[in-house]
């Protein structure tokens, strides 16, 4: 990862490091249950402000990655966040999106998932970027499928005892992008 804050631009948004500024918008989709029900969160995810705030305070230091907030370009408006991931000791990261409902159904989670995916690729190192959608988030299987992930795997994430009194077992696909097969598809687009 080179030493620059992450970013990029797409034909209709800005992807930047998330701030204290956008913890409202990362509670507000953390505790949607529309947002958060195919993760295992069927009340939402029980955070207060507060404690959003203290995350991204610590920004460096989020497990796994760094949170990034998506903005309109054209009014600067954010519509959601992205979670850029570190790879692992194999090279796998597990990068993330999640759009406030009223953008869902418009192409941004698309143009932000292939431009996360890039991103991955270009400046983490990573070998292969991973996706774990529900088995009943047809829109989010379809997103990987489109962008050239392939199923690999069918799992069940269960929570730990101590968190199940507010979360339900995830039963996903593993979906998986090769960095040769990433370059392979990006020579094939040019």
């Amino acid at each position: 990862m080179s030493g620059a804050e992450p970013g990029f631009t797409t034909a209709r948004l800005t992807v930047q490091p998330a701030t204290i500024a956008d913890a409202p918008l990362i509670h507000a989709l953390w505790t949607d249950p529309r947002v958060m029900t195919f993760v295992g969160f069927p009340r939402g995810l029980p955070i207060t402000l507060a404690e959003v705030e203290a995350r991204l305070t610590h920004a460096q230091a989020y497990p796994g990655g760094r949170l990034l907030s998506a903005r309109l370009n054209t009014t600067n408006e954010p519509i959601g966040h992205l979670k850029l991931a570190w790879p692992d000791a194999q090279g796998i990261a597990e990068p993330d999106i999640k759009l406030l409902p009223e953008y869902w159904r418009m192409g941004y989670g698309r143009e932000l998932w292939l431009a996360l995916v890039a991103y991955q690729f270009r400046h983490t190192g990573c070998q292969i970027v991973q996706a774990t959608p529900n088995v009943a988030n047809a829109g989010s299987v379809r997103l990987q499928e489109v962008a050239g992930l392939r199923r690999v795997n069918v799992a069940l994430y269960e929570f730990p005892e101590t968190m199940r009194a507010y979360t339900s077992p995830v039963p996903h696909y593993v979906y998986q992008l090769t960095r040769e097969r990433w370059v392979a598809q990006s020579r094939a687009n040019m």
